[in-house]
């Protein structure tokens, strides 16, 4: 976490000057890159949208054939992003884009610590009991290595639609609240 003497405040409120948006490019990533728009407009910070691609590990007698088609997998993601900043530029937010290769949670911390981020904002899809054991949600990997807070939307399983089960949180050992009524986020 960066120390007090590193955070900006005016009159006793921190002010965000860097957001980091990291996005997996799926359908949900465009709702998460324009929430974090809607901050950095109200804060006048700058935003950048990170995608890290995850190589796929191959054994040593891989075609070339399979070379071609990851390639063509990794620019296809890359213009998902360019696409994706584009959109949130034309909002009037200045936005940038990184598109890094390697393990999710360690490049994105590393950008955030490089690029002084103030704040990274993504998403998480709700895994189920398999994809938390294998790790599949990158928010929490995230969460654990940032140098600065996090900020976890959750995906909401039909647009405009609220889960009932929908967890308010816990804090330290207190039990998570959860609403039972429609919800007005």
């Amino acid at each position: 976490m960066k120390s007090s003497a590193n955070e900006t405040l005016t009159n006793g409120l921190v002010t965000i000057r860097r957001i980091l948006v990291a996005v997996d490019l799926s359908e949900h990533s465009e709702a998460t890159a324009s929430y974090a728009a809607a901050i950095a407009k109200s804060f006048g910070a700058r935003l950048t949208i990170v995608h890290v691609y995850e190589p796929v590990l191959l054994c040593e007698y891989a075609s070339e054939t399979t070379y071609t088609v990851l390639e063509k997998e990794r620019e296809d993601l890359q213009d998902l992003l360019d696409r994706l900043t584009e959109k949130i530029q034309t909002t009037g937010v200045t936005c940038g884009s990184a598109f890094l290769i390697g393990a999710p949670a360690e490049q994105i911390s590393t950008l955030a610590h490089d690029i002084d981020a103030d704040l990274i904002v993504t998403a998480s899809h709700h895994p189920t009991f398999l994809g938390r054991v294998f790790k599949l949600d990158k928010a929490t990997l995230i969460l654990h290595q940032a140098p600065c807070p996090v900020l976890i939307c959750h995906d909401v399983s039909r647009p405009g639609e609220c889960r009932k089960d929908r967890s308010l949180g816990s804090i330290r050992g207190i039990p998570a609240i959860s609403s039972q009524s429609n919800c007005p986020w």
